[in-house]
C-alpha cells in the first residue's frame, strides 16, 4: 500500500527548498526544476502542488510574512525596562536576525522585495509586508507616545511611516553587508534614529 502524503508537509518541504536556493543564488535560480532538484522530488510533484512559478513564489512570500508576523508577535515587553529602552529591544529583534534561519528569512524578503518592484504580479503581495512592518512600528511609535516619549507635534502616523522606512533600510543593510550586523552598530544605530523624534 502506497505511503501517505502529507500534502501541508509536503507543500512546506518544497517552499523550504525554495528558500534554500533563493538564499544561495538569488529568485532567478528558483525554477521549478531547480526546486524540485533541491527537494529531492520530481518536478511532476513539485507541480502537483505549484503548478506554475508564480503560485510557489506567492505561496513562499506568504510563509516569509507569517514568520516575520511570528517573530513580531513573540517580541516581549520587559517591565524592568523603561519603555524607550523596549522599543529599542523591539526593533533590533526585528533587524538583527539572532538564528541563521531569520538571516535567511531577511534575505528572501531583501530579494523578493526588489523582484516585486518589477512585477506587477507580487505588489499585492509586497503591500501585505509592509502593512505588516507598519503596524508593528505603529505599535512602537503609540507605545512611545503613551509613555510621553513622543513630541506633542509629533502625529503617530507619520512616526510609524518613517520608523518602517528605517527598519527596512536597516534590514536592507544588515543582509547587503555582513560587516554591519553586530549587536552594537544596531544598537546605535536604532538609538540614534529613535532620538530624533523623541523627547
Amino acid at each position: 500500500m502506497p505511503k501517505k502524503i502529507d500534502h501541508t508537509e509536503r507543500k512546506d518541504h518544497i517552499i523550504e527548498a525554495m528558500f534554500r536556493i533563493v538564499h544561495r543564488s538569488g529568485f532567478e535560480k528558483a525554477t521549478l526544476r531547480e526546486i524540485a532538484k533541491e527537494a529531492g522530488l520530481s518536478l511532476g510533484s513539485v507541480q502537483h502542488f505549484f503548478p506554475k512559478q508564480g503560485d510557489i513564489y506567492i505561496d513562499a512570500i506568504e510563509e516569509i510574512y507569517s514568520r516575520f508576523k511570528a517573530r513580531m508577535d513573540e517580541i516581549e515587553h520587559h517591565n524592568d525596562e523603561s519603555v524607550f529602552d523596549n522599543a529599542v529591544r523591539m526593533i533590533k529583534q526585528i533587524v538583527q536576525a539572532s538564528t541563521e534561519e531569520e538571516r535567511m528569512e531577511n534575505d528572501i524578503w531583501m530579494k523578493f522585495s526588489i523582484m516585486a518592484t518589477m512585477n506587477p504580479d507580487y505588489h499585492e503581495a509586497k503591500n501585505k509586508s509592509r502593512e505588516v512592518n507598519y503596524s508593528f512600528a505603529k505599535e512602537i511609535v503609540t507605545m512611545l507616545s503613551e509613555n510621553g516619549y513622543l513630541s506633542e507635534d509629533e502625529s503617530i502616523d507619520e512616526a510609524a511611516n518613517t520608523l518602517t522606512i528605517f527598519i527596512h533600510g536597516l534590514v536592507f543593510e544588515t543582509v547587503m553587508y555582513d560587516e554591519l550586523d553586530d549587536e552594537v552598530g544596531i544598537n546605535t544605530e536604532i538609538l540614534r534614529y529613535l532620538k530624533l523624534f523623541t523627547k
